[in-house]
């Protein structure tokens, strides 16, 4: 008896330990999101893309693995994508393209944080997967005469056929880079992520990849909030 009740005690102490460091937060924040594109194979026509305004908004778990090095895995929805204005001068017309898809991100960030328990610094980075959910194409065409616009869902698939229209691969993987300063419970932090994987889909004759950078805030519950952190 006396062996279980010990067993029994080693676990609450170890579930104690664990959830002491562990703190469970939620995450918002803006960013501007483009997509990195390369010529057209086809064509060899280029074109110039531009930032669109998104949006994050996610899960967070923040583990301490001591007072400095800290580890945070999310799950967030992100709107990505980006803008295409194409104006001709001879005919006065605007072409405007824009597309915003949705996509599940898994971000995996090891980091370090340096200060004071109520105000410190941080810096983290890795890898994020991401899977393409939702979003829309917004297409608009400004004339003399007038202007005629669209939106239709975003297609998701690996290959496109004339049969099988597809716009984007919804798989996607890349880097999250970030810094900002933490306030007791408070994360204000700016980030960067680049993506390595082409979504272009096979047979579109593009190489796409998306780009963000934004600002978010990261309101963290529970643990102990790391103690005061020592500096290296």
């Amino acid at each position: 008896m006396k062996k279980y009740i010990c067993v029994f005690i080693a676990i609450l102490f170890i579930q104690s330990s664990i959830f002491a460091q562990l703190r469970i937060g939620v995450r918002g924040g803006l960013q501007l999101a483009d997509m990195r594109n390369q010529p057209d194979d086809r064509t060899g026509l280029d074109d110039e893309t531009k930032m669109r305004l998104g949006y994050q908004l996610g899960l967070v778990f923040d583990y301490s693995l001591n007072n400095v090095i800290f580890f945070q895995p999310a799950i967030q929805i992100n709107s990505k994508g980006s803008k295409v204005v194409e104006t001709n001068n001879i005919l006065n017309t605007k072409y405007t393209f824009q597309n915003s898809p949705l996509y599940v991100d898994v971000p995996l960030l090891l980091g370090l944080r340096f200060g004071l328990k109520g105000l410190k610094v941080f810096g983290m980075g890795g890898p994020y997967l991401a899977y393409g959910v939702g979003g829309k194409n917004y297409s608009r065409l400004d004339t003399p005469l007038g202007y005629t616009e669209s939106e239709t869902a975003i297609r998701w698939g690996n290959t496109t056929t004339l049969s099988a229209p597809k716009d984007l691969r919804p798989f996607d993987l890349g880097l999250v880079v970030s810094a900002g300063v933490e306030l007791t419970n408070l994360q204000i932090g700016l980030h960067y992520t680049p993506s390595f994987t082409n979504i272009a889909p096979d047979g579109s004759g593009r190489k796409l990849y998306n780009t963000v950078i934004g600002i978010n805030a990261t309101l963290l519950f529970g643990g102990g909030g790391g103690g005061v952190a020592r500096f290296l």
